[in-house]
């Protein structure tokens, strides 16, 4: 499969990301495999491939925002065929204090998509089925793309805080922007500041 691999060590002149023929990922218990359809860039994927985050590997596959098409490892929940979303996130060991208390996104042993394990920039990327979520129709790929990222962070905010119907709150940046373009999230009620 053709990918797009950051190599960790690279000269200044060199490019950050070379396109490559790579081994398509192998399925593994727990995971799906999704033919990748979208994928946003995130300025995450700039801290990597301009080492301001510490690579943790030689060779790696950028990308966080991938929305994709389950092709193996298919579950009840996640036939074939499937438009999932994958982001940030991309599982936690669900032992430590902070999973055990409801805030995974502090995970002691988090992994976390395209920096600890490959993402989606490339024909296909491999997924824990549990960190895997069916997108509603009615966005574009390229649209939904960015909400799997800055959107989820806009919606999470929201969630955390309480925000119920009727009540209003002012969110700054990107992510709240995102986030109210969410069939759950009602955009009267909140107002982005940039």
């Amino acid at each position: 499969m053709k990918a797009a691999v950051f190599s960790s060590g690279r000269s200044a002149t060199e490019a950050f990301l070379q396109i490559r023929d790579v081994p398509r990922p192998t399925i593994q218990p727990g995971h799906i495999l999704l033919r990748v359809v979208a994928c946003g860039v995130c300025r995450t994927d700039l801290h990597i491939v301009e080492e301001d985050l510490r690579p943790l590997q030689p060779q790696l596959i950028p990308g966080h925002q991938i929305v994709g098409e389950v092709v193996e490892g298919a579950t009840t929940a996640l036939p074939a065929g499937t438009r999932v979303g994958v982001s940030w996130m991309g599982g936690v060991d669900g032992d430590c204090w902070y999973c055990r208390h409801g805030s995974e996104n502090l995970c002691d042993h988090p992994t976390f998509t395209g920096y600890t394990v490959d993402g989606g920039f490339a024909e296909y990327a491999l997924a824990r089925t549990d960190f895997v979520f069916p997108l509603p129709a009615g966005l574009a790929d390229v649209q939904i793309a960015p909400l799997l990222c800055a959107g989820i962070i806009g919606f999470r905010s929201l969630r955390v805080a309480g925000v119920g119907p009727g009540e209003r709150v002012g969110l700054f940046g990107l992510a709240v922007r995102l986030a109210s373009r969410l069939p759950s999230c009602n955009p009267g009620n909140v107002t982005s500041m940039w």
